[in-house]
């Protein structure tokens, strides 16, 4: 058994194939230095993004997701990147291997960056209906909690197959960003500046609809936008063992708006901030200490379309704060974290009380002095729309203590062993706040010009008109609050040229009350005792995270009917109503996903390929079933109906090393997959009845949730990235292109059952009729430039540029078809990037 001396001590994590799973060296000083590595089956699961190659990448928003372009494991949404709407800055969705997109584990620093509220709310898709449209709306914000930029990162790990044991609450992938540390050889530090807008970018908008897109009357039409993005970094050693760093990163969007019936335009706003402020102390004993703050909140500002004071802002993000120490021993090395988190989606709206108001009334002989404004609503009527639904949202705090063993290797009996243990304990506390009364009007106004209104009647017009109905949202609280529990245990075992990895993650929490129990087991055989060829595979579990959007929308549509008999009248309550279903989730098992792989790695020259199949199938999914009482009444119970299953064959290759050549250093890496998945729920979770929508498909009439996947979907993509270094001028060339075989989506129109068409059989009603479109091939191709100018000592200056859909493809997104006439979405067009940093 190899020894270790008690300092000078070193345990290295090595996430790429390495030379023997575990090796034994010797320092300058004769300490004997113990190099771990991870099994050669997970690192096959396993991408690494380091600093260097993120700044290299062709970017546009910057967000952590959008480095999984380079991944072939991951698909985005079919609407990613759409010409509609540039202006947005939210993280994109991705899905592994066919699962749901808010079924990932995103984490920074080894702690969860998961909104686990409401993420897969409106199909993850807000930019056309945001939240706040509606008093009932549960804020959701995305499936990550804080919008960081990736410039904050120093390495990237992406876990999609053969995941680790220390690894839990997903189904789909596991996204883990490491944020940059500080650098104890000098004081240092950044100021940047990147910036687009519409008159850098190309658009592709669907003739027969460009002439009201570029009206900019609603969120998702953005003809107008420009994006500034700013940030500073300050390192500063302390001493020869410890330092601090400094970062603060805002990226802004405004995105003008037009309101046509109140004939004013109003400026939509996008925001995202972090503050990091993170210590590193390296101990005399070899220890490492991380002390890291970070708050990171963003906020989007909606108008609602021609309401006057209808503004409202939907605030995200939070704060947090950590410790993390590693300790390093004979036996190995044992990390302990310790973490705290405040995180909210909270909608603020400019008005409490929403009115829909006459403009004009041609039976009446009425207008308005007060309502100067209004929009058509029937041949004879004007209705002018007037404030919003108060403040409300969810805030959530997850208290989090986890320990991480890594084990010195030992033999026994000829085989070397890998220990990995751990346990993590999280207790997560949830909230929704309704913060005050929201009430809204209900039917019509009275109109009177006699009428004189009481004081603060917000319901009343002084001798015009008023209200005898309304609807009251009361204030409310409710609280979801639960702790989960894990443990787990991996030993990575070699003999000779075997390497068997097996592993188990139990875990129980008293939310749904489940104690799961998730097997893991990789191995890998190096064929010729080279490594040069090895052959990988394994059978694993993973069960995902708990959602608390059914304990905190319970309720929340509760509302009561007043009413008057004049304008002088007290407001009369009826009994509470409610227009939602609320789930009992006693029963529910915890969503789990089974997984199989098999693959191939193959050293060719000085280039390694590797070719890999992953079967997913997703089981205990949140469904929902549908049954009838002996009345005929119709009602829904959340259960673990659904499922998913997904196939992946994906192929990887790059160099071991850079090619170097007289005048530019070469560098490069491709990926290809194609994909197959299916899903037999279609709107996710939503508490809209969607699903049990009848549509005709492939023929069939069915439920909207037995159809086959939707999104996510695009079979066969292929990409190559090539980076050119001129160290002469000290410039980098970063070249990205992608190709996307054409594949048949579907159109959708509205038919009327069941005359319009033969599938309907006896049904009648509207069905959605899904009608296959083939989508073109497409090809994407990306550039960077980056140019350094040293200025003085250690300064320099630095321009970036970067043209993203360099040959302005015209790419279909999406088809849909109305009654008279198809409308096509397309991706944006091509579109310039341009920054400035001054380094020191």
């Amino acid at each position: 058994m190899p020894t270790v001396a008690d300092t000078n001590t070193v345990i290295q994590d090595v996430n790429t194939t390495t030379e023997e799973s575990a090796a034994e060296q010797i320092d300058d000083s004769g300490d004997t230095i113990i190099v771990r590595s991870a099994p050669t089956s997970q690192t096959m699961g396993t991408q690494v993004i380091n600093a260097a190659q993120i700044a290299r990448y062709p970017t546009g928003n910057g967000t952590i997701t959008e480095l999984l372009k380079h991944n072939p494991n991951v698909r985005f949404a079919n609407n990613t990147d759409s010409s509609n709407n540039p202006g947005e800055i939210a993280p994109e969705n991705v899905s592994f291997h066919g699962e749901k997109f808010y079924n990932n584990n995103f984490m920074i620093d080894g702690l969860s960056n998961n909104n686990t509220v409401n993420p897969g709310n409106k199909n993850g898709d807000l930019s056309d209906d945001p939240d706040g449209y509606s008093p009932i709306d549960l804020p959701s914000g995305g499936t990550q909690s804080f919008w960081i930029n990736s410039e904050l990162v120093d390495k990237l790990e992406v876990f999609d197959s053969n995941v680790a044991a220390k690894y839990g609450d997903f189904t789909g992938g596991v996204v883990d960003a490491r944020l940059k540390d500080a650098n104890l050889e000098r004081a240092s530090g950044r100021v940047s500046w990147r910036s687009t807008r519409d008159s850098w970018t190309r658009y592709h908008i669907d003739e027969s609809k460009r002439e009201s897109f570029e009206e900019a009357t609603s969120q998702a039409n953005q003809p107008k936008f420009t994006k500034n993005f700013y940030s500073v970094s300050v390192n500063q050693p302390l001493n020869d063992s410890a330092g601090l760093i400094f970062s603060y990163n805002r990226q802004e969007s405004k995105i003008p708006m037009y309101h046509s019936n109140l004939d004013m335009w109003t400026n939509q706003e996008r925001i995202s901030e972090t503050y990091l402020l993170k210590g590193t102390w390296f101990a005399d004993n070899g220890d490492i200490f991380r002390m890291t703050g970070m708050y990171a909140p963003h906020k989007s500002t909606y108008y609602k379309v021609d309401v006057k004071n209808g503004g409202f802002t939907n605030n995200g993000g939070g704060y947090r704060a950590n410790l993390e120490w590693e300790h390093f021993a004979p036996w190995g090395k044992i990390t302990s974290l310790a973490g705290y988190q405040f995180e909210q989606n909270k909608i603020e709206q400019e008005a409490s009380t929403y009115q829909s108001w006459y403009h004009f009334n041609n039976s009446r002989n009425f207008t308005s002095d007060a309502i100067t404004w209004g929009s058509t609503s029937g041949s004879s009527t004007q209705l002018g729309y007037l404030g919003g639904y108060g403040t409300f949202g969810t805030d959530k705090t997850t208290t989090t203590l986890k320990q991480d063993a890594e084990f010195t290797p030992f033999s026994a009996l000829g085989i070397t062993h890998q220990l990995d243990a751990g346990w993590q304990t999280d207790l997560y506390q949830a909230r929704y706040r309704r913060f005050g009364d929201a009430a809204l009007s209900r039917g019509v106004a009275t109109i009177d010009t006699s009428v004189v209104c009481q004081a603060g009647d917000d319901f009343c017009i002084d001798g015009e008109q008023y209200f005898k109905s309304r609807t009251v949202y009361p204030a409310r609280t409710v609280e979801g609050n639960y702790t989960n529990y894990a443990l787990y245990l991996q030993d990575s075992m070699l003999y000779k040229r075997l390497e068997v990895t097996p592993g188990v993650r139990l875990q129980y929490d008293d939310f749904l009350k489940n104690l799961t129990v998730a097997p893991r087991f990789a191995t890998s055989l190096d064929v010729f005792g080279d490594r040069s060829t090895r052959l990988f595979g394994g059978a694993n579990r993973y069960y995902g995270q708990n959602l608390l959007t059914y304990k905190l929308r319970s309720g929340i549509s509760a509302n009561i009917v007043q009413t008057r008999t004049d304008a002088n009248s007290p407001w009369v309550g009826d009994t509470t109503k409610y227009s939602t279903y609320d789930y009992d989730i006693s029963d529910l098992k915890t969503p789990y996903s089974d997984e199989l792989s098999l693959g191939i790695s193959q050293r060719l020259m000085d280039t390694v390929w590797t070719v890999k199949w992953v079967n997913r199938k997703g089981r205990d999914q949140f469904g929902r079933d549908r049954y009838t009482d002996t009345n005929g009444n119709n009602y829904y119970i959340l259960t673990n109906s659904a499922k998913t299953e997904g196939n992946t064959w994906s192929l990887t290759a790059q160099p071991i090393s850079p090619y170097h050549f007289a005048v530019a250093d070469i560098s490069w890496e491709l990926g290809a997959s194609i994909v197959k998945n299916k899903s037999s729920s279609q709107t996710y979770y939503d508490q809209s009845t969607s699903d049990e929508n009848m549509v005709i498909f492939n023929g069939k009439l069915m439920e909207k949730g037995e159809m086959d996947a939707l999104d996510f979907n695009t079979p066969w993509t292929a990409f190559i990235n090539v980076n050119t270094f001129f160290p002469a001028v000290n410039l980098n060339w970063s070249q990205n292109l992608g190709y996307t075989a054409g594949y048949s989506g579907y159109s959708i129109s509205t038919v009327a059952c069941p005359g319009d068409n033969s599938a309907c059989g006896s049904y009648e009603g509207s069905a959605s009729l899904y009608e296959k479109t083939k989508y073109k091939d497409y090809i994407t191709y990306d550039w960077r430039f980056a140019w350094s100018q040293p200025t003085f000592q250690n300064q320099s200056i630095e321009l970036t540029l970067d043209v993203l859909n360099v040959l302005d493809n015209v790419i279909e997104a999406t088809q849909t078809t109305g009654s008279t006439s198809k409308t096509v979405t397309y991706k944006t067009g091509r579109q310039f990037w341009f920054g400035v940093a001054y380094n020191w």
